[in-house]
């Protein structure tokens, strides 16, 4: 019984398909089942219910599946107290983050963790999906270390490490009738066509909660991945966007107003997985990001 077999059984079980693995674990869909139909041979068991369209655990394989991840995790960690040993980190460090954070300069935190450990190689994902999907994949063990807008009400299984937080503007055309306020409450957006992130997005997630407290149900007309953006597309659809404050603020034919009324504010943090002590590599990233952040109100 190999690592290597653990782990791309442990990869088709989370994911319930082999081509979806094989695209996680950088692998040949053939090397991925080879491997896992090796391992059922060496357990004399099924570990997976296979049909032509689905892919589903058997009992076996429901009952195998935390003791492979156990073996899997002592391995790991074995490998990280080898490091520790020997004062040189070494391995891979996988960070999650958002298409664009201001509030993190994510390029030069790790370039400073590279001066520090050179034999740690680091894979950034940036996720079209927001926090949400962030979250999981850190829950899920796809990565090490993820910087989310999540609150600690929806951090389930995470332990966040908050290192910023964000207030939200309102963006409106020039000509809106609103545009003259010096601040504007959300209840007066109620028949608008918003700009929004889409669902997943903390910041998404946050507003839709916000307006649904007032009994109002927002109507998303453009979803968009990037917050930058959100000032381009309410002045061509003449709508609005309610989005935390970032830089630059606005753009030519709109304006960008404070919120008024009691709105929560955006956290953004390092998230890792809750009931462990995160892995050295993990630690020596999160030691060093305090010289990297900054907490001055925007995104």
């Amino acid at each position: 019984m190999e690592l290597r077999q653990l782990r791309y059984f442990i990869t088709v079980a989370e994911e319930l398909s082999f081509t979806r693995a094989a695209a996680l674990l950088f692998a040949a869909q053939s090397t991925v089942s080879a491997a896992v139909r090796a391992l059922e041979e060496e357990l004399q068991v099924s570990l997976f219910d296979r049909s032509t369209r689905t892919v589903a655990l058997s009992s076996a394989g429901e009952v195998f599946l935390p003791e492979a991840k156990s073996v899997v995790g002592a391995a790991e960690r074995a490998r990280e107290v080898v490091g520790e040993a020997s004062r040189t980190l070494r391995g891979s460090l996988r960070v999650g983050t958002m298409t664009r954070i201001t509030a993190l300069d994510l390029p030069r935190l790790v370039g400073a963790f590279r001066q520090r450990h050179p034999l740690v190689d680091i894979r950034i994902q940036v996720s079209g999906s927001g926090a949400g999907g962030i979250a999981e994949d850190v829950r899920r063990g796809r990565l090490d270390v993820g910087v989310v807008a999540l609150p600690a009400a929806e951090a389930h299984d995470l332990d966040l490490r908050q290192f910023a937080t964000i207030p939200y503007v309102v963006i409106l055309p020039t000509e809106h009738p609103l545009a003259q306020r010096e601040r504007i409450a959300l209840k007066d957006l109620a028949h608008e066509n918003f700009v929004s992130g889409a669902s997943g997005f903390g910041s998404r997630a946050a507003m839709d909660r916000a307006f649904g407290e007032l009994g109002i149900t927002r109507r998303v007309s453009v979803e968009i991945t990037d917050i930058a953006s959100a000032a381009s597309y309410v002045r061509a659809i003449g709508g609005a966007a309610v989005v935390p404050r970032y830089e630059p603020v606005g753009a030519a034919g709109v304006v960008v107003k404070p919120v008024s009324g009691p709105v929560p504010s955006l956290a953004l943090s390092f998230a890792v997985r809750a009931g462990r002590e995160p892995s050295p590599a993990v630690a020596a990233l999160l030691k060093l990001s305090p010289n990297y952040t900054r907490d001055d109100g925007t995104f």
